[in-house]
């Protein structure tokens, strides 16, 4: 009957106090859905916005937000050159004139909107002739590795690489064989570190790594940036007037846009640039003037008493003792005025002046106003908007299903972890359905008067945590005493052989007695020195096997109890009735005891399942082998070497099944807890 009456509830101050209850309720059950939909929602982002913790991802909804993390993995290798690359954002920096940015906290949506909201037709005309240019006009040199900024990503350029060396070799043997490898794998195999100051080694390796980064296409292919060395040289340095900066409203110093062309005009003095070209620029694009510099080489090989004979190169040379001399004279004595950088822009602006006629032209194309074509910087911003323009929503798609498919593919490629953990939770299950039920069916058909102790005896290992049993479970698994079962199981059988040839000519005590000593003599004391004496190994490992899994979970006396009580609750006259038609005890447990007692069985599978599927410390500690690790083990291993986003899609694809389980059974388990209670 309800505790509140129909006229009652008419009430405003009931129904308040019911309204109140429901919205307890609800803030309840939003508390609980709340951190796992914030799961799955971080479980679609990367390193760009994995740290907003939002409930909505903004780039689901803002192109801009979305332009953001695309630039943020088109990042150039050689950004890492000066600090890692989850915490610089040097060459965006560079790339939009924005001196404050840092990290990628520092960059606002609303600072890209000098790209985003520019008019269509100047960005795709920028776009498209940086396109050209890197696919037609760029030297092979300038060329860098793009999208190499994080592992996690799906441009990541270590998958291309991988394609390139199949589709040009064919197998792993054959790389191995070229280059004088032993890589195991394909992701051993890596990609080449170019060196900053030492040309390019003639090898194998070498010449395949920039055959893949010259054949690349032109959107996924980086060029080399003077402009961003110079803006990270420059920081902290005292400059002229007018490039030091100013505060903006946010108290933040913003300088000018400083690049190599102010540099080498002079324009931030001798000094600066003097400590540029002796200290920061780097060697592998120094170019020295063989005339101007003649006379300082030779007195320079005449202090440091080297080979006076040693030609002077106008670029670094590949050997790397000269290599290493002509980095040293470039850093001390070599004339300031015969030093010079090569750059992309050396080539790029010639370009341009043959594609237009004058700068006037340029202009009306790009939007811009240039007064001259040695002016003209590289569109790096304005041609990556336009490809992002071209792949939006195919690019919001794969953001969104990424993070899954890696994880998928983790798991489905290396190790067997799967396998292994479906034929875990398939052994489980079956010893759970076996054990159990006959101990407890055993117990509660037949009334033992021991039952009550062997209940408390069973219920007594719940008092003791998972971690006290760790030790002693893999101390007996690591040295399982299987000859003492044997020795037990034998004597027990020589025992009864024995006794049942002595009872034929001596009375029952007398004969019981002389078997009982004559067994345990032998095998108390004859076999065990016999087997010390010859060093017979009586224990084996069960550790990396499925034994090792299975075996400390197949008793349960929790799972024991509660079958038990339900067991009980069962008519009598059932059993009565199978007696009278001659019916075994096993038939009647499966044909009368197990049907009747479907809803407890269920439960106690599910509870299995999780189990099994959850394991994790016991299956870390006993089967160390990575060819017998667990799910929830191979996971850990994998969350140690990526980014949180990942280990949150980890997380979510390890919560469905035992999600899906739950959603399928929940009327069985309901039946399970209910119909026990009503009984």
């Amino acid at each position: 009957m309800s505790l509140v009456s129909q006229v009652g509830r008419k009430s405003w101050g009931v129904r308040l106090l019911f309204g109140g209850m429901y919205a307890l309720l609800l803030l309840g059950a939003l508390t609980m859905v709340y951190p796992f939909l914030l799961m799955v929602t971080m479980s679609t982002t990367n390193r760009a916005d994995c740290q907003e913790f939002r409930i909505i991802p903004r780039y689901w909804l803002d192109d801009g937000a979305l332009f953001k993390k695309y630039l943020l993995e088109a990042m150039p290798s050689w950004s890492q050159i000066h600090a890692q690359a989850d915490l610089t954002v040097t060459p965006l920096a560079t790339w939009f004139g924005m001196d404050h940015w840092f990290t990628t906290f520092d960059i606002k949506i609303s600072d890209l909107d000098s790209i985003i909201k520019m008019p269509r037709e100047n960005c795709r005309a920028r776009a498209r002739d940086l396109w050209d240019f890197i696919r037609n006009a760029c030297p092979a040199e300038f060329k860098m590795p793009a999208f190499i900024v994080d592992s996690d990503s799906m441009f990541f350029i270590q998958d291309d690489y991988v394609s390139f060396l199949k589709g040009k070799y064919g197998s792993l043997e054959e790389v191995n064989r070229v280059y004088g490898d032993n890589a195991a794998t394909w992701d051993e195999i890596g990609m080449v570190i170019e060196p900053a100051h030492r040309a390019l080694a003639d090898t194998p390796r070498v010449r395949d790594w920039r055959g893949f980064i010259e054949k690349r296409a032109p959107e996924r292919t980086g060029l080399f940036d003077a402009d961003m060395l110079v803006y990270v040289a420059t920081r902290g340095l005292s400059l002229p007037s007018g490039y030091n900066g100013s505060r903006d409203k946010n108290g933040i110093i913003v300088r000018s846009l400083i690049t190599y062309d102010d540099l080498a005009t002079g324009k931030l003095g001798t000094n600066v640039l003097m400590k540029f070209m002796r200290s920061q620029a780097l060697g592998r694009y120094l170019s020295v003037d063989i005339v101007k510099a003649e006379s300082a080489w030779k007195d320079y090989l005449r202090v440091n008493k080297c080979d006076e004979q040693m030609p002077l190169k106008e670029r670094v040379p590949q050997d790397e003792y000269l290599a290493g001399r002509w980095n040293h004279f470039i850093a001390t004595v070599c004339p300031l005025e015969a030093i010079s950088m090569r750059r992309p822009e050396d080539a790029w602006r010639p370009f341009l002046a043959g594609r237009y006629k004058s700068i006037e032209d340029l202009n009306k194309a790009w939007g811009s106003d240039y007064r001259a074509f040695n002016e003209v910087r590289l569109p790096y911003a304005a041609f990556h908007y336009d490809v992002f323009l071209g792949i939006k929503k195919e690019l919001r798609r794969s953001y969104l299903v990424h993070n899954f498919k890696t994880v998928f593919n983790f798991i489905a490629i290396h190790g067997s972890a799967l396998r292994v953990t479906v034929i875990y939770i398939i052994l489980l299950i079956a010893g759970t359905l076996t054990i159990n039920p006959l101990a407890a069916y055993a117990m509660s058909r037949f009334r033992l008067q021991e039952s009550h102790h062997i209940l408390l005896f069973l219920l007594a290992t719940m008092a003791f945590p998972g971690e006290v049993l760790m030790i002693p479970n893999f101390l007996q698994i690591k040295s399982f005493p299987i000859g003492a079962f044997g020795l037990v199981l034998a004597a027990m059988l020589l025992f009864y052989f024995l006794f049942r040839s002595l009872r034929r000519r001596l009375s029952l005590l007398l004969s019981a007695t002389v078997a009982l000593v004559l067994v345990g003599c032998l095998a108390g004391w004859f076999v065990p020195r016999l087997a010390e004496h010859f060093q017979i190994n009586t224990s084996v490992t069960l550790m990396n096997t499925f034994w090792a899994l299975v075996l400390p979970g197949l008793a349960n006396g929790y799972g024991i109890f509660l079958l038990k009580g339900f067991f009980d609750s069962l008519p009598p006259e059932l059993y009565e009735a199978g007696l009278i038609d001659g019916a075994s005890e096993m038939r009647m447990f499966w044909q009368i005891t197990i049907p009747l007692c479907k809803p407890i069985m269920a439960v106690m599978v599910l509870g299995a399942f999780g189990a099994a599927y959850g394991a994790f410390m016991h299956a870390f500690l006993i089967c160390q082998d990575p060819q017998m690790w667990t799910l929830m083990v191979f996971l850990y291993e994998f969350q140690q070497n990526h980014s949180v986003s990942l280990v949150m899609a980890s997380l979510v694809m390890a919560a469905v099944p035992t999600l899906l389980v739950f959603v399928f059974c929940q009327n069985i388990i309901l039946r399970g807890i209910v119909i026990p209670t009503f009984k």
